[in-house]
């Protein structure tokens, strides 16, 4: 009998290497919006561009990095783009987003021990944060912007607040022309040596004046 449990047990142990997915499935509590948003650094929606593995050190299957065109930001830096890191796997608590979709997504900056991102794109989110398909668009979320006719709970947007749309890096313009005062309106000054022409020439002009009365006196 001893030695049925102990084959039994050892089976156990043998399912679980086998298949760690199955025995380690993500689980959630259950987090109010208003925590939501204050445990992410940054809220958005926006639609999936793009995706592709993360370039980690992390097992695999690595991480992936997703890519979204921002239509409204309701907390963190206003971009028009944001790169966001999950787990490929739903049991690690990975989010599946599907490309050409659009989704509410919360996106933390803070270290985390679960989803290696790399250098530069600090920013990751998990089963456990929120996420949420939403209805194509570009607009400031409304209840009926939830799928498949269920609507969007009224205590999740009163806790997004009102959204500022994506901040767009302005184009360098080449600084303006200065308009001309008003003494170069009228052309330009004349040059110095006008001037000492029109005194040599008086001059000249007194000069001969003066010895033809000379001659004539004499």
């Amino acid at each position: 009998m001893i030695n049925r449990v102990v084959t039994v047990l050892l089976l156990l142990a043998a399912a679980i290497v086998a298949f760690p997915g199955t025995a380690c499935a993500c689980s959630c509590a259950p987090l109010q919006p208003t925590e939501q948003v204050g445990n992410a650094s940054v809220v958005f929606t926006g639609t999936v561009l793009a995706s592709r593995p993360a370039k980690t050190d992390a097992s695999v299957p690595a991480p992936v990095v997703y890519t979204f065109k921002a239509d409204q930001v309701y907390k963190g830096q206003a971009l028009t783009e944001y790169q966001v890191t999950t787990n490929a796997d739903s049991a690690a608590c990975g989010y599946n987003f599907e490309q050409g979709a659009r989704y509410l997504v919360f996106a933390s900056s803070r270290e985390s021990g679960m989803i290696p991102t790399e250098p530069g794109l600090p920013l990751h989110t998990a089963l456990c944060d929120g996420d949420y398909r939403v209805r194509a668009g570009t607009g400031a979320l409304v209840a009926d912007d939830g799928i498949e006719g269920q609507p969007l709970p009224a205590a999740l947007l009163s806790a997004l607040g009102t959204p500022t749309g994506p901040t767009v890096t302005p184009a360098v313009t080449a600084p303006a022309t200065p308009a001309p005062t008003a003494s170069s309106a009228g052309g330009s000054s004349p040059s110095p040596w006008v001037y000492v022409a029109g005194v040599l020439v008086l001059a000249a002009v007194g000069l001969a004046g003066w010895r033809l009365t000379a001659r004539r006196g004499a």
